[in-house]
Order: structure tokens, then sequence, then C-alpha cells
């Protein structure tokens, strides 16, 4: 066979007709199973990669979606999106990756990347979410799924997210029932839904015990791992009465404030309880044990991937999905009960 080889030529050698092919490329039902892995196997055997754009130009699927992040080196994005590619892989999709760096702009420029080369669909999961680029993609009719993060108005939209203000509850209430009144919060972005529905829990939780927030003990932070070990560094090493206990909005800065505590030669759990969120796999580590609560990072990504796949295979099959995942306390090594007056010497790890 030619080195870059037809429809025309697969289904010559495969013993089926021009539109059996195209009928497996365009993930149709009505294929035998024995015949699509005969097909498959003589697309893999010469590396046949069909022209998708050309066939997104014809009116027909193109076997791409377009998945939306805000950074992929934050360990969060990197098993979310093996999750949609575990899922995408089954249907026969690829997937086109593209990362915002929480830039509104960047956001921009890649939708519209997208939506020139004719994908499918688009997963969102870019902290941003403007109001711009989704009126955008809805005004284009663009098969679109958002998953861990929400808009405000989010109900025309079908989306996977974790319950973040439960989650937010737990992460406070697990630190309440171990004795600690005054807890820090290191914070995401304003702007993200996750950490203002995290903060909204945390802050219930203690308010059912009477206890508040201080102002001087909301650290901003930006995701990154960076952030929280800068923002460890400042809690430990404040002037007035430091906290005993912190809540980070995510395992990436949680781990960062772990760092800064350490170095600074304080001993986490004993002089310092630490929560995160997430449950990403650098967190159960033997050497960091972090507890945590557990956004089933994994599964939001499969179940994304899954939905969006679906609508765009049965387009008038059921109405809007929205998936909303419950949240699991994980605990491990970085939280310790606080000491009662009589018993002030003595250390207890939970």
């Amino acid at each position: 066979m030619k080195k870059n080889p037809t429809i025309l030529d697969i289904a010559r050698e495969a013993g089926v007709s021009k539109s059996t092919v195209s009928r497996i490329l365009n993930n149709a039902e009505n294929v035998s199973p024995g015949t699509r892995k005969r097909v498959l196997e003589v697309m893999l055997k010469h590396r046949y990669r069909p022209n998708f754009f050309a066939r997104g130009l014809g009116g027909r699927r193109t076997g791409v979606v377009g998945v939306v992040v805000t950074d992929i080196t934050n360990p969060f994005y990197s098993v979310l999106v093996r999750g949609i590619e575990d899922v995408c892989r089954v249907y026969r999709y690829n997937i086109y990756l593209c990362n915002t760096d929480g830039r509104e702009e960047e956001e921009k420029i890649h939708i519209d990347s997208l939506m020139e080369r004719k994908v499918d669909g688009v997963i969102l999961a870019s902290t941003m979410l403007t109001e711009h680029s989704l009126a955008d993609l809805l005004e284009r009719d663009v098969k679109l799924v958002l998953v861990a993060r929400l808009p405000e108005d989010h109900s025309s939209f079908n989306f996977v997210v974790v319950d973040n203000v439960m989650g937010g509850y737990l992460a406070a209430k697990h630190l309440i029932t171990l004795g600690h009144e005054r807890i820090a919060y290191i914070a995401g972005p304003w702007l993200s839904s996750p950490n203002l529905d995290r903060f909204a829990g945390f802050r219930r939780a203690l308010g059912e015990v009477g206890l508040g927030v201080d102002e001087k003990d909301i650290v901003q932070g930006d995701f990154k791992m960076e952030s929280g070990y800068l923002a460890g560094m400042k809690l430990a090493k404040s002037l007035s009465s430091r906290p005993s206990a912190v809540f980070a909005a995510n395992d990436a800065m949680a781990v960062g404030a772990k760092e800064a505590f350490s170095e600074l030669g304080m001993d986490v759990p004993h002089d310092m309880s630490v929560v995160g969120f997430d449950d990403i796999p650098l967190g159960a580590l033997r050497c960091v044990q972090l507890t945590t609560v557990s956004q089933s990072i994994y599964d939001q990504g499969a179940i994304s991937g899954k939905t969006l796949i679906e609508r765009i295979l049965h387009p008038d099959k059921g109405g809007i999905q929205q998936i909303v995942l419950p949240p699991k306390l994980v605990v491990r090594k970085t939280c310790a009960r606080v000491p009662t007056r009589e018993k002030r010497g003595e250390r207890s790890g939970t």
C-alpha cells in the first residue's frame, strides 16, 4: 500500500466498502465488532490518520475534542486530563489540550483555535470561565461540558463538579473536632468558584461552633505550590500569636505550606496541622502523608469525557447533565489534636 493511504485503500485491504470505513471513523454504532476490529487493524498497520480538518468541513465529526485547563503542570489537571483521555480512547477520540495559565486572553485564543479546528466538543476546566468565552461557545452551538469549575449562572450548562462547599465544611469540621479554634485559610483566586465554595463551607463549619475567621489568618495564594510556601512562611513568621492549623484551598498549596513550616523548624502536625483539598498523588507519598479532602479528580475527568462524547454521538438524547460528586475526607498524618491544658506536653497524631 502507498505511503499515505486513503479511505478507499483501507477499505480494499479490509474487504469492506468505503462507506463502512467512514462509519467506523465517525463512531457509528451500526458496524459489527468483527468488522470494526478488522478495519482498525488495517489502519494501525499502515498508520492511517484521517484528515480531521477536511472531515470537519464536510459537516461530519472530526474525532477530536478540545480540553481547556489552567495549568497542566498542576497535578490536579494532570489527573483530570488522564481521566478524560482514558474515556476518549475507548470511544476512539483524540483530545486537543490547551493551557490558559489563568489568563482571560489566552482562554479566548484557545477557544477560537478549537473552533477553527472544528473539534466535535469542548471540555472546559479553565479557572477563568469568562462570560465572553461561555457565551461564544453557546452561540456557536458547541457541545460543551464544564468540569471542576462553574460560572455564577450555570443552569444552562452540562457540568461535572464536586460539592466544594461540603468539602470545605469537612476540612474545617475535622480540625474543629481535634480542638483547633484558630484556623488559617490559604486561598486560591477569588474569581475561582471552587475557592469561593470551599471557603464558604469552611466558614460555615466554624460558625456552627461560634468561631470565626480572622482576616489576618486569610492568606492569598494562586493554587500553585510556591504560593502555598510563601503563605506558610507568612503565617509562621507572624509577630502575633499564630494559628494552630491551616486549611489550604488545594493540595499543591498545602504541600507548599507544609514545606515552609518544616523549613522553619516547626513540626507538622504537632506545631501546625495542615489540611488540603484534591487528593493528588503527591499528597499520598510516604514523605508527605497529607490529610485532605478528595474530590475524585480522575472520576470527574472520566465522567466529563463520557458525558461530552455521548452528547456528540447522540445529540437528541437526554437533557442537560449536571453531576455533583460527594467529597470525602482522607485522614493521613498532617493533623494532630490540640493538647489540653493538663496534657500540654503530650503529642498525639491523627
